[in-house]
């Protein structure tokens, strides 16, 4: 049997690992297998949540409607890897197991040790195939873009076509016994999954998944809304209309990296002056994903370390950064665009790029929070959480990159730019709907007798700010520029550019680099800039 394992590649088209493991067992004679494993040490993680899982759940009954199609039947099991191949083993020998590369966090990269033991003691081999242009092992950064590219730029992999013996072997395979067997743990699932349910929320209203919605998605971005993209890139309400809203199906493969990027491109090609800086600003930042995602693969360390290490005491624990990260989990910090974006986020598992920018950058370094406090807690809130995107953008917002700008965002200014009737803020802090527009950004101006007057009292209907924002954000700047001007840190930092760094010209200061490394950098094709939108 050829056995094609589904990770985060929920999908038949573009998918070598099925395709090759067909083509394998056209040749040999032998069935093909697919199998999605539910596992309770990933499941179980800090950074996972129902909502995550209801899409996959969407994406998994879409892709067993496709795989039926083929002939190709789909095995679904409760448990961990090396356990399920176990029973597995059992039940039918396995010549050959195929997957995906996965760039994941240290729960999938343990689980991927593990598996790897496992086919070496049962001499089995496993073929691990890039679904994304990460590079395993050794990377010079120069060479990143034109890797990047060529991979990109391949054909897409239509879905494999089987023949009819094929077929008929696959039919004799007893899937829907394994799948009902007790061993299988399939039984267990819904109680299993009851143990997430505390995460959702009354009245979540999250993206769904599936391969189809995926298309809409991208289709209906194409014909009709990309046109409104850039104007509309940081907006909290309209951003949520006109954005992609792709994320979610690249971040669990129901559409594929390669598929979409070459789409945008076949539409740019045909698509009238007005909308090409619309769909060439999307083209551009679905490039940037990968760049992203090479850092965790390059440094898997990066989930619970600063890339740059002189940050990483720099926010100490204590119990008033408890009940600070507390008021920002609750929407309670008492400045309304920082909670109204995260009280959207608890509900919808999605925010424009800004917003997200700007609730990190609020809780790192306004409140001063560790970032490893929060991060976990954001990634089970993004129905699209990607851990290489997500560690990478935490970091770079927290300043702990040592090689990107600072941002220390004013959370009054960004509503008063991206939300100037103050309806976001009405939608998701009703306390604050009848206060006027320009108090409602700062209500802590309003007098007693305007509280009374517009039904909104601080500290009763509206909590206080926990912190004064603009001295808080001094106090930021401060301590981050101490480091910064540390002789050892600037070293320290152009180790981490040269290691992490894109190769792109911007316009912001990049750590010194040898003349040899800007030569080579400056040859190579430049795509990823360091401190831009990703979130499409």
């Amino acid at each position: 049997m050829q056995l094609v394992w589904f990770k985060r590649d929920l999908r038949t088209v573009d998918h070598a690992a099925l395709v090759f493991a067909c083509q394998q067992a056209e040749q040999m004679g032998h069935a093909v297998l697919a199998l999605y494993v539910i596992e309770p040490s990933i499941w179980q993680q800090p950074d996972a949540s129902f909502r995550q899982w209801q899409f996959v759940e969407d994406n998994l009954n879409s892709l067993e409607q496709a795989l039926n199609v083929l002939g190709v039947p789909l095995l679904k099991m409760l448990g961990e890897m090396p356990q399920c191949l176990d029973q597995l083993q059992r039940w039918h020998p396995i010549h050959q197991l195929w997957s995906h590369q996965e760039t994941g966090n240290a729960a999938s990269y343990l689980r991927d040790r593990k598996v790897q033991k496992w086919v070496k003691q049962h001499h089995i081999k496993w073929q691990e195939l890039p679904q994304h242009p990460i590079q395993r092992g050794h990377l010079n950064r120069d060479d990143y873009a034109r890797l990047s590219h060529y991979f990109l730029q391949q054909p897409v992999w239509p879905a494999p076509q089987l023949s009819p013996a094929l077929r008929a072997c696959n039919k004799r395979l007893p899937v829907f016994e394994w799948q009902s067997s007790a061993q299988s743990g399939f039984d267990q699932w819904p109680k299993f999954w009851q143990k997430l349910q505390p995460t959702r929320l009354l009245n979540e209203d999250t993206q769904r998944g599936g391969r189809e919605r995926g298309l809409g998605c991208l289709n209906r971005f194409l014909q009709r809304d990309g046109r409104h993209y850039l104007a509309t890139l940081a907006k909290p309400i309209d951003g949520a209309r006109y954005s992609s809203r792709l994320s979610p199906h690249l971040a669990w493969g129901s559409l594929s990296i390669r598929e979409v990027i070459q789409a945008v491109q076949r539409h740019l090609l045909n698509n009238p002056l007005r909308a090409h800086k619309d769909l060439a600003a999307l083209n551009s930042r679905l490039h940037w994903q990968s760049h992203f995602m090479q850092k965790l693969e390059t440094e898997p360390e990066m989930e619970f370390f600063a890339l740059h290490r002189h940050y990483d005491k720099l926010r100490p624990w204590s119990p008033s950064v408890l009940e600070r990260l507390t008021a920002w989990q609750r929407g309670l910090t008492g400045m309304p665009m920082v909670d109204a974006c995260m009280r959207c986020l608890r509900q919808r598992g999605w925010l424009p790029f800004r917003m997200r920018a700007m609730l990190v950058s609020y809780a790192s370094h306004q409140l001063w929070l560790p970032w490893q406090s929060f991060a976990p807690y954001l990634a089970q809130l993004f129905t699209d959480y990607e851990p290489g995107i997500h560690y990478s953008q935490i970091q770079m917002q927290s300043a702990t990159t040592g090689i990107n700008q600072m941002r220390v965002y004013n959370p009054v200014k960004q509503a008063q730019e991206h939300d100037p009737k103050g309806e976001f803020i009405a939608t998701w802090c009703p306390e604050l709907a009848y206060v006027p527009v320009p108090l409602r950004f700062q209500p802590w101006e309003m007098h007693l007798d305007e509280q009374e007057a517009f039904g909104c009292r601080l500290g009763q209907d509206y909590p206080l700010p926990i912190v004064e924002h603009e001295a808080a954000a001094r106090h930021a700047k401060a301590e981050l520029a101490k480091v910064r001007k540390n002789t050892e840190a600037k070293n320290l930092s152009q180790a981490v550019f040269i290691k992490h760094g894109s190769r792109q010209k911007t316009r912001q200061k990049t750590p010194k680099t040898s003349k040899k490394s800007l030569t080579a950098a400056s040859k190579q094709l430049s795509l990823f800039p360091d401190d831009e939108e990703i979130h499409s």
